[in-house]
């Protein structure tokens, strides 16, 4: 794993997943980071680990509307039309909980 900084998208597996998240259409692919890490009862690894943080920190930068900690191409995605006259995608307060849940169970037993 290619690392250059201790940002959510400052390795090639975040990178590779942002990617992945800008021909996304809706937030399953999210949601498929953060559930690798949340129904994983085996030691996590580090690739999936760095999915669900960068998975956590697009959903904190769409609640807050704080995009100092993402790339343009996460605030372009946030900002994306999922149709003609359609709002951008939301998130709501069950979102946040999901990625605290993630957030700690990367920090009490994962390869991070």
């Amino acid at each position: 794993m290619g690392t250059w900084g201790i940002g959510n998208f400052e390795n090639d597996d975040a990178s590779d997943w942002v990617y992945d998240l800008e021909k996304s259409k809706g937030k399953k692919i999210l949601y498929k980071a953060l559930n690798s890490v949340l129904e994983n009862a085996e030691y996590i690894e580090a690739p999936d680990c760095c999915e669900a943080l960068a998975a956590a920190e697009v959903i904190y930068s769409g609640l807050s509307s704080d995009h100092s900690g993402v790339s343009e191409e996460v605030i372009k995605w946030l900002n994306k039309k999922p149709g003609l006259f359609k709002k951008p995608i939301s998130f709501e307060a069950s979102d946040a909980k999901k990625s605290i849940e993630t957030i700690n169970k990367i920090l009490s037993s994962s390869e991070l």
